[in-house]
């Protein structure tokens, strides 16, 4: 059963909104924890979490299907100038691969920031009802800007027990909830430079001076603190795990292997299936080898071919869940410049891979961002011959939202992740 929403219109500040309450008959299923959209999606998220632990209620969690699903909402209002709710078919179909079994909703105009929107819920006896929902367990929000009402809103509530999934670049090194860069300069200092959570990033934050001239590998969360994690293979073929310290740092390095003489090495995608980040080696000959973690930062197993004909690439990276099927996927640029997606099956095999560019070859640094832009789904981030550095937000569906530059003077660094 559904309530009719409930619509307000304040002239002078032309702001609307609406809420739909839905009958939830499912189960409550505890959720895995994870963070919020960034920006003004996230101060709406930290806001109505705020209003629940004043009511006495348990805290809702974000999950990045949630985000996603909100933000493409939002963003479809933004650009047709209208104002209606999605249906309850159309939030299914977004989230229910993700754990989620059922969703409600509340939209807004016209607020000028997360206080107001939220207020305004608040004070609307259909959207409080969403908001202080004892049985909703999950939350995502969106968030978007048009010429109508200036801004729009949109909260996506659900119930049940999120899919973990990993996320692609170097992940949240500061703290911040926000996807951040890594950068290794041509002098060989370590930087990282957070991000904003809304596709920019702040000044750099020197992680380790003095690094050196090796590449750097973004692992995840390979120890299992919560704290994004990367490595370095040593010329003698020593692994150096650097395990992030959450503050824009590294603790010191640990040894976590031997023997690795591999051309690349990507972290950080979970192949096997058990939501660990696992590692896999390329050698000079094209084949690829699995090393499973175990979520303690070390090792379930020792290689394992998983792949060969891999020379054909001249770039590969974790990008997370680009195409949006709850598991992670590499992508690779073959040496003509095309761009190819090679999803995982969960399963300890690769799925159908598929072309999702061309041009690319004229790119110096193409790498997985993570959520860069804050809005649920996974980024790429890539270098031109200039130095100018593109986001090319993806979509969630394994395709990309128009490209724009976020930077400029990169050629000064060796390697970027």
């Amino acid at each position: 059963m559904r309530q009719s929403p409930r619509r307000m219109l304040v002239r002078a500040g032309r702001m609307i909104a609406a809420a739909i309450a839905v009958t939830l008959g499912a189960a409550l299923l505890a959720p895995a924890a994870a963070s919020a959209a960034g920006g003004p999606a996230g101060e709406v998220f930290t806001l109505t979490n705020a209003q629940r632990t004043q009511a006495g209620l348990p805290a809702l969690v974000s999950d990045a299907a949630l985000d996603a699903a909100a933000a493409e909402w939002a963003q479809h209002l933004a650009s047709t100038c209208t104002f209606e709710h999605s249906t309850s078919s159309w939030r299914s179909s977004r989230v229910a691969a993700f754990g989620w079994v059922s969703t409600g909703e509340n939209i807004a105009a016209g607020q000028p920031d997360a206080a107001a929107v939220v207020s305004s819920w608040m004070n609307s006896s259909g959207h409080r009802v969403n908001i202080l929902d004892a049985r909703y367990t999950g939350l995502g929000v969106g968030y978007a800007t048009g010429t109508c009402y200036r801004t729009y809103w949109v909260q996506i509530f659900a119930i049940g027990s999120p899919v973990k999934r990993l996320s692609g670049g170097a992940g949240d090194l500061t703290g911040d909830r926000a996807a951040d860069i890594l950068a290794r300069t041509s002098t060989g200092d370590l930087l990282i430079y957070p991000g904003s959570g809304t596709g920019g990033f702040q000044g750099a934050v020197t992680a380790v001076a003095g690094w050196g001239d090796r590449p750097f590998t973004t692992l995840g969360d390979f120890s299992g603190d919560g704290i994004p994690d990367t490595a370095r293979t040593e010329a003698d073929g020593r692994l150096m795990l650097y395990a992030g310290n959450g503050r824009g740092g590294f603790l010191a390095p640990v040894q976590i292997g031997n023997g690795w003489t591999f051309s690349q090495l990507i972290g950080g995608i979970d192949f096997s299936g058990d939501a660990i980040p696992d590692v896999i080696g390329r050698t000079s000959g094209g084949d690829l080898f699995l090393y499973p973690g175990n979520g303690r930062s070390g090792w379930l197993a020792g290689g394992t071919k998983i792949g060969n004909g891999w020379q054909t690439m001249d770039t590969m990276f974790h990008a997370g869940d680009f195409n949006g099927d709850a598991r992670g996927d590499l992508i690779a640029r073959r040496v003509d410049g095309t761009l190819w997606i090679y999803p995982t099956t969960g399963r300890g095999s690769w799925g159908t891979p598929s072309q999702i560019g061309v041009g690319w070859a004229s790119l110096t640094a193409v790498f997985g961002a993570g959520d860069f832009n804050g809005d649920g789904t996974q980024d790429i981030v890539a270098r031109t011959s200039a130095g100018a550095l593109l986001l090319y937000a993806g979509n969630g569906r394994g395709g990309f939202l128009a490209s724009r530059t976020i930077g400029s003077g990169w050629n000064g660094m060796s390697q970027i992740g």
